[in-house]
């Protein structure tokens, strides 16, 4: 049960390498092809980011999530004191030690040698908090797969354009998102989670 990434859809989409294996070279030139003819729109990023919010709002009623916030924030306000009591330590080595307990079991091991838009659809319908934050946002898991690396690629390249890093959209990108990004900047932002994202 993954909340410790704000976004749960993130954990699943946020590679954006081509599958390692040799074997896996068509489907990652395939799934390349399908991510670039994607054409984001401003009605189909609202559906995403209302699964998105559905997702945080799962998270936050999530009494062990609850539980793991507590717990860092009182780790926080042991680390501010000026002079820390030896029990004072005992318990910053104890929170420490339960946090990173929680974070691992929440993340568990990954297969991330298949990062197919397959086997991400995939892995999202078979997640209940996910497939149905995507059935209430009537969203199907490989589109909002592929939505979401379309659209991580065009603000990494506004982004990009913005810092002067790059002069121009670089040809095998899908120069379509990345202007309609740049024209509905301020929209984009108005959905919360999709705005942090572009900023992160």
């Amino acid at each position: 049960m993954r909340w410790r990434t704000p976004l749960a859809l993130i954990a699943l989409l946020i590679s954006l390498a081509p599958a390692p294996a040799a074997a896996q070279a068509g489907t990652a030139d395939a799934d390349t092809r399908e991510v670039q003819a994607y054409r984001l729109t401003l009605p189909r990023l609202k559906q995403l980011n209302a699964a998105m919010a559905d997702l945080h709002r799962q998270r936050d009623a999530d009494p062990a999530y609850q539980q793991l916030l507590k717990k860092k924030k009182e780790l926080s306000v042991l680390r501010e004191k000026e002079d820390p009591t030896d029990s004072d330590g005992e318990r910053m080595d104890r929170l420490e030690a339960e946090i990173r307990e929680a974070e691992e079991a929440e993340d568990g091991p990954e297969d991330t040698k298949d990062q197919s838009l397959t086997t991400m659809a995939q892995r999202m319908a078979a997640d209940p908090r996910i497939a149905g934050a995507l059935k209430r946002a009537s969203l199907a898991p490989r589109e909002a797969a592929t939505m979401q690396l379309a659209f991580i690629q065009a603000a990494l390249t506004v982004g990009l354009l913005e810092s002067g890093t790059i002069k121009e959209i670089p040809k095998d990108l899908n120069s379509d998102n990345v202007k309609f990004l740049q024209a509905n900047r301020a929209e984009v932002k108005a959905l919360t989670a999709l705005g942090q994202q572009e900023e992160d």
